[in-house]
Parts: structure tokens; sequence; C-alpha cells
């Protein structure tokens, strides 16, 4: 005897054709979170100069990191000059210290260093272009999607395992009855 199929109802056959689609969707996710990892930062124009120009810092002896630091694969040059904010002094290389971005107060509080300084250093860092923008939003919606997609899985794979017991259970229930 053949049953009769309600539209939008699923079957237990329908259950390796989920999962098939889920996984498949998953794959495809991780792939394009995999490429967009590995090569998003390679589509970047290397190398652009740029030059800071009195560059407004609070520096502590604790160190501060220089505004470039937030560039992709930045460089920063050695300081030019540092100017107090205050009085326009220049403060001389032995009252500060500089490690790639990282600026560091090593002066006294005769050259008033909490009142700020005005940095001026080169520095080099890799611009982004629209082929790197689009991957890196890509990335970032993947992340953002992924919770999403493990929720729609695990529905799905209940889904399956309730239509599995319904079916086992109705099975069980028409063969008591025939008896």
């Amino acid at each position: 005897m053949e049953r009769k199929r309600i539209k939008g109802q699923m079957g237990l056959g329908d259950a390796p054709t989920i999962v098939m689609i889920v996984g498949l969707v998953f794959l495809v996710m991780a792939t394009m979170a995999l490429i967009g990892e590995k090569y998003g930062n390679a589509l970047d124009v290397d190398d652009t100069s740029a030059t800071a120009i009195n560059e407004s810092v609070n520096p502590v002896s604790a160190g501060v990191y220089l505004s470039a630091y937030n560039k992709e694969n930045v460089a920063c040059g050695a300081i030019t000059a540092i100017y107090n904010a205050t009085n326009h002094v220049l403060i001389s290389a032995g009252n500060y210290t500089q490690t790639g971005c990282l600026l560091q107060n090593t002066t006294s509080d005769a050259l008033y260093p909490r009142t700020g300084w005005k940095v001026n250093y080169p520095y080099t860092y890799s611009a982004s272009t629209v082929a790197s923008n689009v991957t890196g939003d890509l990335e970032t919606e993947i992340s953002n999607n992924t919770s999403i997609a493990g929720i729609v899985l695990t529905i799905s794979l209940i889904g399956i395992v309730l239509t599995i017991l319904i079916g086992v259970f109705m099975g069980m229930n028409r063969k008591t009855n025939r008896i």
C-alpha cells in the first residue's frame, strides 16, 4: 500500500538529502572563510608610505601606541621630532624610547609630559583594495552567520531524528492494530 504524501511533509527518505544539503552549505562557508583568511591580505597594495605630522599623544612610561599601529602590516619609522603640545619645546631623543610603533616616555615632569606631545614620524603600511575589502566583508559575514548555521543544522538534525522516531512508532502502532 502506498502512502499519500502531504505537501510539505518530510519523510524518512528525505533525511539523507537534507543532511547532504546542510553539509554542503557548511562546506562552502568553510571554504570561503579559509580562502578569505589565507588570501585576503594578498590583495592589499604593499608598502604605501605616509608621514604622521603633529600626531597628538599622551605618552606614559608604560608606553602608548602611535595611531599608525592600527593600520595593516604597518612599520613605523624612526621618530623625526617630538614637541611639547603646550609650549612647543622640542623634546630630545633621550627623553623617550621608540620600539616600532610603541612610544615610551622617559622624561621628568620638567618637560610637562602630562600635557601631551606632538609627534612626527614616517610609516609604511598595506593599503586596502576593493578586492581585500570585499574579502574582509565576506569573512565578517561568515563569522556572524556561523552561529545561525549551527542552529539551522541542529534544528534539521532534530527534525530528522523526530521523523525517524515518529515513523518507527507509527509503524509499530500499525502492526499492533493489525493483530
